[in-house]
């Protein structure tokens, strides 16, 4: 079965439930049986287990004890060993950090957050955990504006340094509160399989977008009351997007180390990155949607 995320085909033994695709495969995902290198503890937590990473010389490796091993090689092949019988909790951790990892040997630049296209560009929402990025986007998919990706953002630069937003698939993960508060029909939403009060919203694919949308900025969610707010510096943003990776940090060495600081100084050259502060309760969230959408649109 052929399937589209993050602009790429993906040729899938098991259905991923993403959007359908057509043409030659970029990525393999199999069911192969294969051994475990020498495996480290990573700070990854999904539905409360924790990730175990490894590699060798030709591939990267992740472990989640008792759901899924993947092996990921040359950013062309995703392997796995299926660990558990839930198929809804397999494919969510399919395509999240596994995932993620062909996307890193793909080259492309990731971040631990949320995007949205607004108009013709897209904006960017990290931020440390809680800090509100799927409810952030979850209001403005209620908005209709275009979900790009949920956890897992992926940017590509063209030959001039231009940054770029990778589609990604069209579905965000919302906490209970924020459904009932956002104004959401619970009845048309499935459950997340996250382990928590979760649910899994659908955006229609007539919304989603079939080419790269060019990033307009990114924004770094703080608190409500937090003082540390303003445009990000240059000599800040290495640092700063380094805690957004969202992969072992043990990837970036070498070369993979060089490229992301490189790719660093391409993001905050090209775009503002800002932090502000997150509205303070779901009211004052929707009005600082309607301000960030009149923002782009000028």
């Amino acid at each position: 079965m052929l399937f589209r995320a993050y602009d790429l085909t993906i040729d899938s033994d098991i259905d991923l439930q993403l959007p359908a695709a057509k043409g030659k495969a970029d990525i393999v995902l199999k069911e192969a049986q294969f051994t475990l290198p020498k495996l480290y503890q990573t700070l990854i937590y999904r539905k409360g287990v924790r990730a175990q990473f490894g590699e060798n010389e030709s591939s990267i490796f992740l472990h989640w004890p008792e759901l899924a091993n993947f092996k990921m090689t040359d950013g062309k092949v995703l392997e796995y060993e299926k660990l558990t019988d839930d198929e809804d909790v397999f494919r969510l951790f399919a395509l999240s950090e596994a995932l993620g990892m062909v996307l890193f040997q793909r080259n492309l630049f990731l971040l631990h957050g949320s995007a949205v296209q607004v108009g013709a560009k897209a904006t960017v929402f990290i931020g440390r955990p809680g800090a509100g990025k799927s409810t952030t986007l979850s209001a403005f998919a209620q908005q209709e504006h275009a979900i790009l990706s949920d956890d897992l953002t992926a940017i590509w630069f063209d030959a001039a340094g231009q940054p770029f937003v990778l589609p990604g698939f069209p579905q965000v993960k919302i906490w209970e509160s924020a459904v009932d508060n956002l104004g959401f029909d619970k009845n048309l939403l499935q459950p997340a399989f996250e382990g928590h009060n979760k649910f899994l919203y659908q955006q229609p694919l007539s919304v989603f977008p079939t080419a790269l949308v060019p990033l307009h900025q990114i924004i770094i969610l703080q608190r409500p009351y937090s003082q540390k707010v303003g445009k990000l510096k240059l000599i800040e943003s290495p640092i700063e997007l380094f805690r957004h990776f969202p992969l072992p940090p043990r990837l970036l060495r070498g070369a993979a180390l060089q490229r992301h600081f490189e790719d660093c100084i391409r993001l905050i050259k090209a775009v503002n990155i800002l932090k502000m502060r997150r509205p303070r309760n779901f009211n004052l969230l929707k009005k600082w949607v309607k301000q960030q959408v009149t923002s782009a649109e000028e």
